[in-house]
């Protein structure tokens, strides 16, 4: 007991003393430590050490570079930074040639082991990702230059080009801000040695256009609606008027602009470049239910384009737009009216009494990893004789419905409504590997389309890049083409060829 009564009490007497030194160091042991002098110096020292560590970079070469990036909020342009390829090859004691193969996943390249990384930002660490681009080396980057993917915290990406030994810097649309930077590294290893690829991205506005209008061109264009979105010449426009205006010798200078409803301009493309959308109105506007048209200049045959948003422009629609060639600080206006008119079928239907029909058809392509088509097959002749119409009102039954197409059965996989359920472009639909109507998905081995206009109609297909095997595949199906109780019915063999 005197044992045990002595180690209790020698336990006390240290904790004692332990309180009665922690109040030595504080007048109030519960209250908030104030800190020393020597105290504060020391966090300093190590904050300074912290921020030299997210300062220094971690290269044997540092190449820094400036992209001049113009801000769009619809497109992920961008601008192309070549990059000192020969300095980093001569670092890795390898050829240019060598280093370019090696990025480019180039087999022939001896140099295999370079491998493409990014560097953080706001740490400088390390992120040994060579890639979350579609290029072999590249990134997408935040705001503070720390690597992150596609989405709503991306703001710009790096994709380098090794035919071009240069990194294209584009953007996410509508993420930048007028004067914004943004600073990130891309960085190689090879061996012991690491290259560092600084690239401070400058985000800049368009200026708002303060040019003169020199000239208007006044052109009319009449057409019949067209759910296809293939474009068509506008007439009278002159080219040559226009440069001559100008004062430029080449279509190269010139940038094209649309009038908003303003009166301002508006220079970012909406629609193919150069070219924008217009609202019903007809002020530049965007793809949608407020679209009526869209104007694209075609640079090789120096022409206008016209064409429609499907389902906008019934017969009888009208809409004046403003297309505008900017150089010099001046502009040359086309105005264009645009006007639907009926369509003046060129065709007489057969004649005779409507009657179905079945028939084998074969069509064939290579395995293809791009999402490409067959050639088109020709059953213009077939659908005209079964179901005694012209190609015209073939395709109109087609827009308004009263045209179905099944696959194997009519009604199967139908809508509530009774409808095909088409699963591809309509009317068509993706098949699994046994030939039934699937969704776009994991199943979906191949899509076969009725491919349609005011003068044509086709049977095409195509393979999924992921799910046929490359080395080929043959589909079996069948599928009903049904109009006023006649069907026409296509036994389809498509025989998917091996890669070549």
């Amino acid at each position: 007991m005197k044992r045990l009564s002595f180690i209790i009490c020698s336990m006390l007497m240290v904790v004692g003393s332990s309180m009665i030194t922690s109040c030595g160091d504080n007048t109030d042991f519960w209250g908030a430590h104030i800190l020393t002098d020597d105290e504060i110096a020391e966090m300093k020292r190590q904050d300074s050490i912290k921020e030299a560590q997210r300062n220094t970079i971690n290269a044997d070469l540092v190449l820094e570079y400036t992209a001049e990036v113009t801000i769009s909020s619809t497109s992920y342009d961008g601008v192309s930074v070549p990059i000192d390829c020969d300095k980093i090859a001569e670092l890795f004691g390898i050829s240019k040639e060598d280093l370019l193969a090696s990025l480019g996943n180039d087999e022939t390249g001896t140099a295999k082991d370079v491998v493409g990384f990014a560097i953080e930002g706001t740490t400088h660490a390390d992120n040994m990702t060579m890639t979350n681009t579609g290029a072999a080396w590249g990134h997408w980057w935040d705001a503070d230059g720390n690597v992150i993917g596609w989405g709503d915290g991306a703001m710009t990406f790096a994709e380098f080009d090794p035919k071009e030994g240069a990194f294209y810097v584009g953007q996410f649309p509508g993420h930048l801000t007028d004067g914004q930077t943004i600073k990130f590294i891309e960085a190689l290893k090879y061996q012991d040695k690491r290259a560092a690829v600084v690239i401070t991205l400058v985000a800049k506005g368009l200026e708002e256009v303060k040019a003169s209008v020199v000239s208007t061109q006044k052109l009319s264009l009449e057409t019949p609606p067209n759910d296809t979105y293939e474009p068509i010449e506008v007439p009278g426009f002159d080219a040559a008027k226009v440069l001559s205006d100008l004062g430029v010798a080449s279509f190269d200078e010139v940038a094209w602009v649309a009038t908003n409803a303003d009166g301002s301009y508006a220079q970012e493309y909406s629609a193919d470049a150069p070219g924008f959308w217009y609202d019903k109105e007809g002020f530049a506007g965007s793809w949608g239910d407020n679209a009526s048209v869209f104007a694209h200049f075609d640079a090789e045959s120096q022409t206008i384009l016209i064409g429609q948003m499907p389902g906008q422009m019934p017969e009888g629609s009208e809409v004046t737009v403003m297309f505008g060639a900017l150089a010099n600080n001046k502009i040359a206006m086309v105005e264009i009216h645009v006007k639907t008119v009926a369509y003046q079928d060129p065709e007489t239907a057969p004649e005779g009494t409507p009657k179905s029909m079945e028939k084998d058809i074969t069509i064939t392509k290579p395995f293809d990893a791009e999402w490409g088509s067959t050639d088109k097959l020709d059953v213009k002749e077939d659908l005209r004789q079964a179901f005694k119409m012209t190609t015209y009102q073939i395709f109109k039954a087609i827009k308004d419905g009263s045209l179905k197409m099944w696959v194997k059965e009519i009604g199967a996989n139908a809508n509530e409504d009774g409808t095909p359920n088409y699963t591809g472009e309509a009317p068509g639909y993706w098949l699994d590997s046994n030939g039934d109507s699937v969704a776009f998905g994991e199943s979906s081995v191949a899509y076969v389309f009725l491919g349609n206009s005011e003068t044509s109609l086709t049977i095409f297909g195509g393979n999924h890049p992921e799910n046929c095997s490359p080395t080929g595949q043959t589909i079996k199906t069948k599928y009903i083409i049904e109009c006023n109780g006649v069907t026409v019915t296509y036994n389809i063999t498509f025989d998917i060829t091996a890669q070549q």
